[in-house]
C-alpha cells in the first residue's frame, strides 16, 4: 500500500516543507518584536541570523562548493538559500566579476510570508545582512558582503553586494 505522503510529488513536497517553515518562522519573529520591541528584536535578530551565516561554511566545504572569487561567492550563497529556504527564490545577477558580485532578490519566501501574515515593519535588514555577514566571512575573509536595498524598506528588490575587501 502506499504511503499518504508518497502521494505528493517530491517537488510539491519540497514547496510545501519550505513555505510552512518561513511562515513558521514570519508567525515567531512577529511575536517576538511585539514582545520585546524593534531594537532588541534586531539585535537579538542579527546575532541569530549571523549564527545560521557562519555555517554556510560546512555546507561549502561538505560539498565542496568552490568560493574564491566574489561570482562564486554569490553563487554558493544562492545555493545554500535555495537548499536550506526553498524555491521560492528569484534572483537577477547584475554585475559579476571576480572582484565584485551584484545581485537582486526579485522574489524572496520570507518577504512573500511576512506580506501574507500582514507585517509592514522592517523584519529584514538587520537579519538577513548579518546572515550575508556571517557567511561570507566564513567561506572567504577577503571579501565582505552588503544589503544596501530592501523590499521591506520600499524598494522594489533586495539588492546583495559581494566585493573584495580594499
Amino acid at each position: 500500500m502506499t504511503e499518504p505522503i508518497e502521494r505528493i510529488p517530491p517537488e510539491a513536497g519540497w514547496r510545501i516543507a519550505t513555505k510552512g517553515l518561513t511562515g513558521a518562522l514570519t508567525a515567531t519573529d512577529k511575536a517576538l518584536k511585539e514582545a520585546i520591541g524593534q531594537e532588541k528584536y534586531n539585535e537579538f535578530n542579527g546575532q541569530l541570523w549571523y549564527r545560521a551565516g557562519k555555517a554556510v561554511k560546512e555546507l561549502v566545504d561538505a560539498f565542496e562548493i568552490p568560493v574564491g572569487d566574489a561570482r562564486e561567492i554569490e553563487e554558493a550563497l544562492e545555493l545554500v538559500v535555495r537548499a536550506s529556504m526553498g524555491p521560492e527564490f528569484e534572483f537577477e545577477v547584475v554585475e559579476a566579476t571576480r572582484e565584485r558580485c551584484v545581485v537582486r532578490t526579485l522574489k524572496c519566501a520570507w518577504y512573500e510570508r511576512y506580506k501574507e501574515q500582514g507585517i509592514d515593519w522592517d523584519f529584514c535588514s538587520v537579519g538577513h545582512e548579518r546572515w550575508g555577514n556571517g557567511a561570507v566571512e566564513s567561506v572567504n575573509p577577503d571579501f565582505t558582503f552588503r544589503l544596501p536595498n530592501t523590499m521591506p524598506r520600499g524598494e522594489p528588490y533586495c539588492e546583495i553586494i559581494i566585493e573584495r575587501k580594499r
